[in-house]
C-alpha cells in the first residue's frame, strides 16, 4: 500500500511541481536545446540529438525521460536563422507527459560574437492512469478514495518556451524561460492542474591548455521557479577532439561521471549520477545515454546552406 500510495504521489507532484519535473540531464551542455530555444541552429551543421535518462535505479515510478531534437542554420537573404523541432517523453509514477515543439531562433552580431533571440510554441500533454492503483489486499485498505480518478485521463495544453543564447569563440551564455505562459490543463471536470513557470542559466568555457591535445571544458547550468533551486557544475576533460570524460557536481543532490567519444559525424556519451542525498537509500544511481549525430552542411557563395549530397536530405 505505501509503495503504490509513493507512486501516485510522485506522479501528482510531477504533473504541478515543473522545478521538480523538467528533466535536468546530466549532458546539459549538449542538449542545450532542451532548455533553451534561442540554441537552435548555434553550429553550422545540422544535428540530431538523442537523449534517454534512468533516473533513481530501484525506486518504483521513477522519472524515465527522454528528448530527441533536429535543429540546423538557415540563411534567409540578410538573415542568419535558427530553427528545429524537438520531442519529449516522460513517465513518471501514474503519469506520462509528452511535449512536442518547433523551434525557431534569429541570429545578429554583437561585440565580436553572435546573439540569438529564440521562441518554442509547443504542445504539452499528459495522461493519468488511474486503473494501475492499487488499494491493498488487507480490509483496513479495501476503502477508496473517491477523490483519486479510477479511468485513464488525459490533458492537453499549448507551452512556450523563450530564451536568448549569447556565443563569443569558446564562451557560451544561454538565459531560458520554459513554461512561460504557466499553461493549465485539465483531466477532468475535477481534476485541474498547472505547470509551473521554470528559468534557467546555462554556461560554458573552453578553455585550449598548452598541450594541444587536451582541452578543459568547464560549465554550469541553474533551474529555479523562484521556490526551488538546482545548479550543476561541471568540469570535462576533451583528448584530441575525440575522448572526453569528466565530474560534475549536483549541489546537494549528486556527484556524475562522464565518459565520451566522438568519431567522425558521431558523438557518444554516457554519465552515471551517484545521489548523495538520502535517495540513495533507496536507489543506486541513474544512468545517462546522449547520442548525436552532425550532417556536415556547405555554406554556398550565396549564404544559403546546402547538403553535400541530396543523398541527405
Amino acid at each position: 500500500m505505501l509503495k503504490r500510495l509513493f507512486l501516485l504521489i510522485i506522479g501528482l507532484e510531477g504533473s504541478v511541481a515543473a522545478a521538480q519535473n523538467d528533466a535536468f540531464f546530466s549532458h546539459y551542455f549538449i542538449t542545450q536545446g532542451y532548455y533553451n530555444p534561442a540554441y537552435a541552429g548555434a553550429t553550422s551543421d545540422m544535428n540530431i540529438t538523442v537523449i534517454h535518462k534512468q533516473q533513481w535505479i530501484g525506486m518504483p515510478g521513477a522519472p524515465k525521460p527522454l528528448f530527441a531534437m533536429v535543429d540546423r542554420p538557415f540563411q534567409a537573404g540578410k538573415a542568419s536563422i535558427g530553427a528545429g523541432l524537438s520531442l519529449y517523453q516522460e513517465s513518471i509514477g501514474l503519469f506520462s507527459n509528452s511535449n512536442i515543439s518547433a523551434q525557431i531562433a534569429i541570429k545578429q552580431k554583437l561585440f565580436g560574437g553572435v546573439l540569438s533571440i529564440g521562441i518554442q510554441p509547443g504542445l504539452f500533454s499528459t495522461t493519468f492512469d488511474g486503473t494501475n492503483i492499487k488499494w491493498g489486499e488487507s480490509p483496513e485498505n479495501q476503502e477508496e478514495d473517491e477523490a483519486v480518478p479510477k479511468t485513464e485521463l488525459t490533458g492537453m495544453t499549448f507551452d512556450f518556451n523563450a530564451g536568448a543564447y549569447f556565443q563569443l569563440k569558446n564562451l557560451y551564455l544561454g538565459f531560458g524561460m520554459m513554461h512561460v505562459l504557466s499553461p493549465e490543463y485539465e483531466l477532468d471536470q475535477n481534476t485541474t492542474s498547472y505547470i509551473d513557470r521554470t528559468y534557467n542559466l546555462l554556461g560554458g568555457y573552453n578553455i585550449q591548455l598548452k598541450d594541444t591535445l587536451f582541452e578543459l571544458q568547464p560549465s554550469f547550468l541553474a533551474i529555479t521557479d523562484m521556490q526551488t533551486f538546482q545548479m550543476e557544475i561541471t568540469g570535462r576533460l576533451l583528448y584530441n577532439k575525440m575522448f572526453s570524460g569528466g565530474l560534475s557536481w549536483r549541489i546537494n543532490s549528486s556527484v556524475v561521471a562522464f565518459l565520451g567519444a566522438s568519431f567522425n559525424n558521431v558523438e557518444a556519451g554516457y554519465a552515471y549520477d551517484y545521489p548523495v542525498s538520502a535517495i540513495n537509500k533507496v536507489s543506486s544511481g541513474s544512468h545517462e545515454v546522449v547520442l548525436r549525430y552532425r550532417f556536415k552542411l556547405d555554406k554556398a557563395k550565396t549564404g544559403n546552406y546546402k547538403h553535400k549530397s541530396v543523398r541527405l536530405l
